[in-house]
């Protein structure tokens, strides 16, 4: 009998390890990301970061992540992107790049960045 109650407890514990798996899947499938590489002693950054903040609170459904590359962890994930310049900011789907912008841009050229990437990859 306590072998089955073992064999039922295994298999209940596993079937929440699938349930959870499935459902972080599920969250994290065609999730576009935008990532924001900036310094803050990089004089465009600091011009650049209101209007970031400004358009991207019109894609709420966008995570954002922001990448201060003084630090040197955030430097190296910004360098894994390809970050080059700041301020640049990446585009990812499902963790890949899949577009990026750089520079100290206008609010319009920004949103129509970002508008293209809800459009797809066809527009």
């Amino acid at each position: 009998m306590a072998q089955k109650r073992t064999f039922l407890w295994i298999v209940a514990i596993l079937l929440a390890a699938v349930a959870v798996l499935v459902t972080y899947q599920v969250a994290n499938a065609d999730t576009t990301k935008l990532v924001y590489v900036y310094s803050d002693s990089c004089g465009y950054c600091t011009s650049f970061a209101p209007t970031f903040e400004k358009v991207v609170k019109e894609f709420p459904e966008w995570k954002v992540e922001r990448l201060d590359i003084q630090k040197d962890d955030e430097l190296a994930k910004a360098e894994s992107l390809g970050a080059t310049a700041t301020p640049t900011v990446f585009v990812l789907r499902d963790g890949q790049v899949v577009d990026k912008l750089e520079g100290d841009v206008s609010e319009k050229v920004f949103r129509r960045f970002l508008q293209k990437q809800v459009a797809g990859p066809s527009s």
